[in-house]
């Protein structure tokens, strides 16, 4: 198990190719068979010598670097930049940073297909969505570096998960105090709470609607638990698990739907509001409190969890002309120089050894309450996600 990822045993959920909407539309997600989802059946993983320990050697990989041409990554964060320029600066190989959000697994099959290849590594929240469209046809190539991946546990290796991130439900500590005005998530399904939760569009992107799939598969049991320990009694629900009625509660009690976190940081935690919405964002938007003066804070204590996993994953395209200098990125960018870049914003290594230097959000002290991730079931993620989309539609 992680020193810096939570203990517990998670969800994610998953893509679905269009088409699927039409059938998922008639039952919910995981309706035939919950908590019978089949678990990904993988051949034997051939690592490459570079993947071990006695295999791996950075100073012959630098020069093979060298030797090779520029690099592109695509990244969802902007401090892509600041990392592309720290490794171009450390090894004078010229990389370029690029921040791209929407559409990307596309991107790169299209770049593949086509033979112009302009991204030579691809840095996503989106696993699921890696594996069945990108690792399973060769589109990427999974590569662990050997100096670390004897460190991670077995299910951050394949795909390579190479940074934890999670979705944070969070409060106004100006409108609150510093005590979660809840602590319990069903309670986002009473009356109370009608109108006052503020999410970002779980239509918007796969890697939201990837918690939904792995908390109903996977953790029935704590929302049961949890509703249970609200109300005091059992759920009695026809829907096929006690994640999907939360959902379906959730849903009809009118949360508002923004374009994304950094919407929703300022409807929760910009001053000057008496009775702000309760959100879900990532935690980087909390430096919002030193850069806009917003009063955001995780809802700590939050049953059954405070936050969903977001993890990121990382892989060199196949047909890049420049593979070991996409290697040697991909070390740089996880070793703990590169990840200091992003520790701050409550991003944690699923390597022990890589651990952050500061913690202003107070995230260090939260990770036991957030789920897990699974490699085991990608491919029920990813075939689940339009139905969920569909499902969430339906019941708003």
């Amino acid at each position: 198990m992680m020193n810096h990822i939570s203990r517990r045993a998670v969800g994610g959920i998953a893509l679905t190719a269009a088409f699927g909407l039409s059938v998922a539309a008639c039952a919910p997600p995981g309706a035939d068979d919950p908590g019978e989802a089949k678990e990904d059946e993988r051949e034997d993983i051939e690592l490459q010598d570079d993947e071990t320990a006695d295999g791996f050697d950075l100073d012959a990989l630098v020069k093979a670097a060298q030797d090779e041409g520029p690099i592109t990554i695509y990244d969802e964060t902007g401090k892509v930049e600041q990392i592309a320029e720290a490794f171009s600066e450390k090894y004078e190989i010229k990389a370029n940073g690029v921040k791209i959000e929407t559409n990307t697994i596309d991107k790169i099959k299209r770049e593949s297909e086509s033979g112009n290849i302009i991204a030579d590594i691809l840095a996503i929240s989106e696993p699921p969505a890696v594996y069945a469209e990108l690792l399973k046809d060769g589109i990427l190539t999974n590569w662990v570096p050997g100096d670390t991946y004897d460190k991670l546990p077995e299910e951050a290796r394949y795909p390579y998960l190479t940074s934890g991130n999670w979705l944070w439900w969070a409060y106004s500590t100006e409108a609150y105090g510093d005590t979660s005005p809840i602590s319990n998530v069903w309670q986002l399904t009473e009356e109370d709470w009608k109108g006052k939760i503020a999410i970002p569009d779980p239509e918007a992107r796969a890697m939201y609607t990837n918690i939904w799939n792995q908390s109903a598969r996977d953790h029935a049991d704590e929302w049961s638990e949890a509703y249970e320990d609200l109300f005091g009694e059992k759920l009695e629900t026809d829907e096929p698990s006690a994640f999907h009625e939360r959902l379906k509660r959730l849903a009809s009690n009118s949360p508002a739907v923004f374009k994304s976190d950094e919407e929703v940081s300022e409807a929760v935690g910009a001053p000057g509001q008496q009775d702000p919405p309760v959100g879900l964002m990532a935690a980087a938007k909390f430096r919002n409190n030193e850069e806009k003066g917003y009063f955001l804070a995780p809802a700590d204590g939050l049953a059954p969890y405070v936050a969903g996993p977001m993890p990121q994953t990382m892989q060199y395209v196949t047909k890049s002309k420049s593979p070991n200098a996409a290697k040697l990125y991909i070390h740089f960018a996880t070793s703990q120089e590169g990840m200091e870049f992003i520790m701050p914003d409550g991003k944690r290594s699923y390597n022990p050894d890589v651990k952050p230097t500061e913690d202003p959000h107070g995230i260090e002290e939260l990770l036991d309450q957030t789920q897990d991730f699974s490699t085991k079931y990608l491919e029920d993620d990813f075939k689940n996600t339009v139905q969920w989309q569909d499902f969430w539609r339906s019941n708003r």
